[in-house]
């Protein structure tokens, strides 16, 4: 252990941050600025699997993790070390939902684009028939991104939303449009 570090300072300062003290308060803001560099440490070491959107994303999000489980922090080790971990546990989750997020979109950009023998007519009448079917944000989120080739930042700033909330109906609306491609397939199939 760190013969430097104090478990009861450090418990006192975080008993003073839940007090609102307005100096632990600034000392934890500083404190937090751990989480971008650990982060972006993290992404680099891998390989840069994140942009810099999803980067910022991660870490907005782990501040919040950090904040609701800053009551379980029990200081056996610093408050960076202990932010390190929940930081480290978020990055690997990130990356394995940008990986299932790739591997979805890739998926349906082949059942959009269909086998050579499919004519482009005959696909993209049941990717329009699909999203109509689907309706609502999510389809017009996937028409935006795919049709008009806008970035989620671009989405958002339309819809006058967080590009974060367009993430979340695109992919959500692409899991939803997958079944609804799987089920015409299946009946034509049936045919």
């Amino acid at each position: 252990m760190n013969p430097e570090f104090d478990r009861d300072a450090e418990l006192a300062f975080v008993r003073a941050v839940f007090a609102g003290e307005r100096t632990a308060m600034a000392r934890f803001e500083e404190r937090m600025l751990c989480v971008p560099r650990i982060l972006r440490a993290l992404n680099g070491r891998r390989g840069r699997p994140l942009d810099d959107h999803d980067l910022a994303d991660l870490v907005q999000d782990t501040i919040l993790i950090v904040l609701r489980k800053l009551d379980r922090f029990e200081a056996w080790v610093p408050i960076e070390g202990w932010i390190y971990r929940l930081c480290y546990l978020e990055f690997l989750n990130a990356v394995r939902r940008r990986g299932r997020q790739w591997q979805r979109t890739t998926e349906l950009q082949e059942q959009i684009e269909g086998p050579p023998e499919v004519t482009p007519d005959h696909v993209h009448d049941d990717v329009h028939a699909g999203l109509a079917q689907l309706g609502g944000v999510e389809a017009e989120v996937i028409r935006m991104k795919h049709f008009e080739e806008l970035t989620f930042q671009k989405i958002g700033d339309r819809m006058g939303v967080p590009a974060n909330t367009v993430k979340t109906r695109y992919y959500r609306g692409l899991a939803r449009l997958e079944e609804v491609m799987r089920t015409y397939r299946r009946r034509e199939e049936r045919a």
